[in-house]
């Protein structure tokens, strides 16, 4: 009788190869802003640049921006306390696809690469997102939960607590690949862990964003604290899809 975790990895392999052949890019990571904008969220406001023109008002900042270019990738910090206003907003600093899209419409893939430079002294850090434009939760969430990497969300297989995808690398680093196809299959490949989940049919028609930064979620505290990432590697591909979300 075949291992139900055999079972699991033999029908990720196709999936995965299928993916990356439609996806095809270079073999080393790849650095595309293109497709994506800077979104700084603060506790009452939101300022959005695209991404493209980050370059050109880097010098212009004087080092008060919330992010800095480095060769081959982007360094973006966040304040990474909970906010004690009502109705505030949790603080981030992320790269964000600017258009939204639907899981239902067609294959859709996020490969990126982050190293935490600052850990915060409370909290988990968000390493990549699928949601919303907005605040509501979104529909799958990797986190870093001490050395495990964690998927919650809208997933079939999840508990309360998540599913462990693979585990943090010694430099604090994290290659991520997530893709999603119309029929709610969804993969991951984290620092060559692979493994395959189902989205709940309800999240299938969300229009959603791929999204990835500064960001931390749970036991924040109120204290002042920061958490700072440098993403190496950043892309986002996506099929012929037959919604207008993204016309």
């Amino acid at each position: 009788m075949k291992s139900p975790f055999l079972f699991a990895a033999c029908a990720l392999a196709p999936f995965m190869a299928a993916s990356h052949m439609a996806f095809a890019g270079p073999a080393t990571p790849s650095f595309d802003l293109s497709g994506f904008e800077l979104r700084e969220t603060k506790a009452f406001s939101i300022a959005v640049e695209p991404a493209i023109s980050l370059g050109e008002k880097q010098n212009l900042a004087q080092g008060a921006a919330p992010y800095r270019l480095v060769p081959g990738g982007i360094v973006l910090s966040s304040e990474a306390r909970k906010p004690t206003a009502y109705h505030a907003r949790q603080p981030r600093t992320e790269l964000s696809e600017s258009r939204p899209w639907r899981v239902q419409d067609a294959s859709a893939s996020l490969d990126t690469t982050i190293h935490i430079d600052r850990f915060p002294k409370r909290g988990s850090v968000i390493l990549a997102e699928l949601g919303p434009d907005n605040d509501t939760a979104p529909v799958m969430r990797i986190l870093v939960d001490g050395d495990r990497i964690v998927l919650r969300g809208q997933i079939t297989e999840a508990t309360a607590n998540g599913v462990t995808l693979g585990t943090l690398d010694s430099t604090h680093s994290a290659h991520i690949v997530l893709q999603t196809h119309p029929d709610g299959l969804v993969g991951t490949e984290i620092n060559g862990t692979q493994s395959q989940f189902h989205l709940a049919p309800k999240a299938l028609a969300i229009p959603v964003m791929f999204r990835t930064g500064a960001h931390v979620v749970d036991d924040i505290g109120t204290t002042p604290d920061q958490v700072v990432v440098t993403l190496t590697g950043l892309s986002a591909r996506h099929g012929v899809a037959s919604s207008r979300l993204r016309s």
